[in-house]
């Protein structure tokens, strides 16, 4: 392992430039939402995450995201191979509609997320959690990890980060610790990060596009987007759609999709549990 993490660290001494389109590892990540649904059963929800680490950058996002944007990469000008991967995020029941950049720009996190039927685009400090280093030890991924606490969003994480594998990054906007974040768990045991596997990197990481996306502040994003996905259909603003599509791709109650303005409308048959409730 120690010619592995030798490489890495070399790799890290790269170039700015070359970070924005170069991805050297793959962490994916299995994301749990847990909760009771409005007939008071408990459920949990599972989404597939990936971050794209570069010499100086990160990239999560949903894991059908991160395969359509390998395959208009590969394969640009092959139209309907990216079709089929585009249906493939409109058909995910569980997708990830946040994509967070980390440490772009240099010191801050960008994230890019919908509240339909609008894009939005927003930065915030890359280190906003002062984390609390714990005593604690565990393996996660055949990576030794140690532990550390902190508060963000209105919720208290635990965080295990592998000094072996020498960067600040991790899932969603967790980041800032000595060593990758490979699992994170908030107090109320709702929200759970956990890597699945770490790999070297197949695909760049594709740069960010903000053609048609509206620029907020985070906090009037997060307040926004938790009252929009407490009800969807309720408080779509009806005056702005002036294009809707409904799409079915089979004959699953699930298998279907709407969009609006071309934006997709997704909707959570066990209610929306924000990560961030400040």
């Amino acid at each position: 392992m120690k010619h592995v993490i030798f490489l890495f660290i070399s790799l890290c001494c790269a170039s700015l430039s070359q970070a924005q389109e170069t991805a050297l590892y793959e962490c994916l990540y299995r994301y749990e939402v847990n909760g009771t649904d409005k007939s008071g059963q408990p459920f949990s929800d599972i989404y597939n995450g990936l971050l794209q680490i570069g010499a100086a950058q990160a990239k999560f996002l949903d894991y059908t995201g991160f395969q359509l944007d390998s395959v208009t990469q590969a394969r640009p000008d092959d139209a309907e191979l990216q079709k089929e991967y585009g249906i493939r995020t409109l058909k995910n029941p569980c997708y990830f509609d946040q994509t967070i950049w980390q440490n772009l720009p240099e010191g801050k996190m960008t994230v890019l997320s919908v509240i339909t039927p609008d894009r939005y685009v927003y930065t915030e400090d890359l280190v906003s959690i002062a984390w609390t280093l714990a005593e604690g030890t565990d393996t996660i991924c055949g990576y030794p990890c140690r532990k550390a606490t902190g508060t963000y969003g209105g919720r208290t994480w635990t965080a295990w980060y592998a000094e072996e594998i020498p960067v600040s990054f991790g899932p969603w906007k967790l980041a800032g610790l000595p060593g990758l974040i490979l699992e994170a768990t908030d107090s109320e045991n709702i929200h759970r990060f956990s890597a699945i596997s770490f790999r070297k990197a197949k695909t760049g990481i594709r740069p960010l596009d903000v053609t048609n996306v509206l620029s907020i502040t985070r906090d009037k994003f997060v307040k926004a987007k938790n009252l929009f996905e407490k009800d969807p259909m309720k408080n779509l603003p009806i005056e702005a759609i002036s294009e809707m599509e409904v799409r079915k791709f089979g004959g699953g109650a699930q298998d279907g999709s709407i969009s609006i303005n071309g934006v997709p409308l997704r909707l959570h048959p066990n209610g929306y549990v924000p990560l961030e409730i400040q």
